[in-house]
This record gives structure tokens, sequence and C-alpha cells, in this order.
């Protein structure tokens, strides 16, 4: 499974987009599917692109991909945090939530810069923290159901909790989590 869609953000400054922006993508993916103990070895084909079905047992990794451009991009305190959090809404009875598991927090200044005055860019993550936009929710976390799944990235002052004027958001839609049968 493998889905990709863009960030979805407003222009801070309207009407001056090369003041600030924040663009990127985001990608939500499994490994491909494994033999099922039905199959006959060796005949496990990987899952077919934009699959919406994820056996509960699978990992999941979310990752952001994202970066500020403009002429004030480089000019932001480095102490600023990014936090991402992944949320899941059920569909039907019962609700869902990730906890910890579904939240990280960066710093800022792990971005590489590039650029100067409105052609300025900072990129993440970083060559300092080529990890730290991937969250992976461990097989067995997230029960059966069907889930939409929604990752919010936001900008926090240096103490890491009051929000900045940066947000962004990637929806990858509905997903169904399911239980594969075992004898």
């Amino acid at each position: 499974m493998s889905i990709q869609v863009n960030l979805r953000s407003e222009i801070t400054i309207p009407g001056a987009p090369f003041i600030f922006e924040i663009n990127g993508t985001g990608l939500a993916q499994t490994l491909n599917e494994v033999e099922s103990p039905f199959s006959t070895p060796g005949t496990a084909t990987p899952a077919p692109p934009n699959n919406r079905n994820i056996q509960t047992d699978q990992d999941v990794k979310i990752r952001l991909a994202w970066r500020t451009t403009g002429l004030f991009a480089h000019a932001i305190d480095s102490d600023f945090k990014w936090r991402i959090e992944v949320l899941l809404e059920k569909r039907g009875p019962g609700e869902f939530d990730l906890g910890p598991i579904g939240v990280t927090t960066l710093n800022y200044g792990t971005g590489d810069y590039a650029g100067a005055g409105a052609a300025s860019t900072v990129s993440y993550p970083g060559a300092g923290a080529p990890n730290s936009t991937t969250i992976t929710i461990p097989g067995g976390t997230i029960p059966d159901g069907i889930y939409d799944i929604v990752v919010v990235l936001r900008m926090l002052h240096e103490d890491g909790v009051t929000p900045c004027f940066l947000a962004a958001f990637a929806d990858f839609g509905l997903v169904d989590f399911y239980r594969e049968h075992t004898l």
C-alpha cells in the first residue's frame, strides 16, 4: 500500500506568496504484501499502488517532506519546533486514538537551507535528521475498521506547545484496516 498526497496550507500573507509559503507531500505506506499461509510458496505479489487495504498486523509508515519558501524562509527562529500528528477517525461505532505513537516533534533548525531573498527555501527533513518526519505505527496497533487518515503539521514556539503562524495537513482519505483470517 502506498498513497502519496500534497500538503494543504494557506498563504500566510495574501497576495505575496514570495514572502513566506509552506508546501510539500505526504506518503503513507506499508511494506509489500507478504505470503499468506494459504498461498503457494513463492507466489506472493506486491500490493498495487494506491491500495487502500492494510492488514492490521502490518507496520504503517507515514512520512512528510515539506519546505518553506520565500523572503523570510531563513528568518524564523531556529528554536521553533515542527509538530507532526497522525489522526485516525474511525467510521462506524467506536473510536480509536493513536496516542503518543502518532506524534513527533523536530526543531525548525533541522532543515536544509538554500537560495537567497525571495528564492530562499528550507527543506525538511534536513540532512541532520533524515528520519525525523517518519512516524511508524507498529502492526497490531490499529484495530480493524475503516479510517480517515489525516496528518497535521504545525509550527510551534520554542516551548513546543504554543502554535505559530504556519500549519498544513495531508488528507490520505479512507483506508480499510482488516484482520486476515488465520487458522
